[in-house]
């Protein structure tokens, strides 16, 4: 049996896959011999991720849940070619191990391993775990990033806590002091990897509201970083200039490890991937959760840095959302000391060695 190939199976969004390109690259360092093929979905994003990283990639057909209401043929016959890639895969290749990303781009190749009796291993990312993990996890181990998930996987081989595996830039990053982190003043704002309407809309009310404020003069010594998504970047701009604050406003930042360097504060979407990478870098946040997300579980990976005291939470279904965030960032943006403090509490949720602890159990 060859013992050189580690499968990453799962994947779709940026979230998913960095973690396994972290694990990869610990396993490259330990293995300098290892072969590594990533099996997903083959969206734009993915294939760009993997080809950046410089990954093989196997494409499979993952038809959505949606699209069995539309079309049960279609999502049967998609997922009966995958479980016979992901068979034909395992017994040719007979990999080390296979280690699921997530999503239900990871069930075919998942299951196939376990079936052959090869070793699989989950990295689940948030409090609440997704439907793959909860299928697969009576037959392998997960890897959980938060402590919280045992509780929600009842009946589990294995949980172990490991953090969420960070890529190399982000976790051998040297992290600021907190002092250093409250003395700066840049505004980091991030909406994930599509960018988030409900964000730039909700920042931008709020900043409107308190340039009329007494702590407007604060605010414009501040310079601000915006990630806006693809198709909101133009209007924000001018935005930001109708309010005489220097911004940055791009698309997407693909060298958003230096952002990070620069930032006092940062306004996120809380996934998972996103939150442990602030807590390795001690940078305190405000957290909009996608209120969308399955299970609405970037609420629940939210809640758990709030009561660290590591970020503030606010509900985006609330009737009043830019208010609430303009009482914020008054507050933070206006108080080195909370700044600091947040920062500090943020120490007790990084795992920066997530990533060798993952694949030092793929190999035990």
């Amino acid at each position: 049996m060859s013992t050189s190939l580690f499968v990453f199976a799962g994947g779709g969004t940026g979230g998913h896959l960095f973690p396994g390109i972290a694990v990869a690259a610990s396993l490259k360092t330990l293995r300098p011999d290892a072969r590594f093929l990533f099996a997903g979905s083959g969206r734009t994003i993915e294939q760009a991720i993997l080809h950046e990283a410089g990954f093989e990639t196997l494409t499979l057909n993952v038809p959505s849940v949606a699209s069995a209401r539309r079309h049960p043929l279609r999502f049967l016959r998609g997922h009966f070619a995958d479980w016979c890639t992901a068979r034909r895969l395992i017994d040719q290749e007979e990999p080390a191990a296979v280690i699921g990303l997530g999503g239900l781009a990871s069930l075919a190749v998942s299951n196939a391993a376990i079936r052959r009796r090869v070793k699989v291993v989950l990295l689940e990312q948030n409090v609440i775990p997704g439907r793959a993990t909860r299928r697969l996890s009576r037959r392998a181990v997960v890897c959980s990033s938060f402590a919280e998930t045992t509780s929600h996987l009842p009946g589990a081989q294995q949980v172990v806590f490991t953090g969420n595996p960070l890529r190399p830039e982000i976790a051998c990053e040297e992290k600021a002091s907190p002092d250093e982190i409250a003395s700066r003043n840049t505004l980091l704002i991030l909406g994930g990897s599509q960018g988030s309407r409900q964000v730039n809309e909700a920042v931008l009310n709020a900043m409107r509201q308190i340039a009329t404020g007494p702590a407007a003069t604060t605010f414009r010594q501040w310079r601000v970083i915006h990630q806006t998504g693809p198709t909101d970047a133009e209007s924000v701009r001018t935005q930001w200039q109708s309010l005489s604050i220097p911004a940055v406003v791009e698309p997407f930042f693909s060298d958003l490890p230096q952002r990070y360097s620069t930032a006092s504060l940062v306004v996120s979407r809380s996934g998972a991937t996103t939150l442990a990478e602030l807590a390795c870098l001690n940078l305190p946040s405000i957290l909009i959760p996608y209120e969308h997300a399955r299970d609405d579980h970037q609420t629940a990976n939210a809640a758990v840095f709030q009561k660290a005291g590591a970020a503030r939470l606010i509900d985006p279904r609330a009737s009043q959302l830019e208010n609430h965030l303009a009482e914020s960032l008054t507050e933070l943006v206006t108080s080195a000391g909370l700044r600091m403090t947040m920062s500090e509490n943020c120490e007790s949720l990084a795992r920066r060695n997530a990533a060798d602890t993952v694949a030092s159990i793929i190999l035990s």
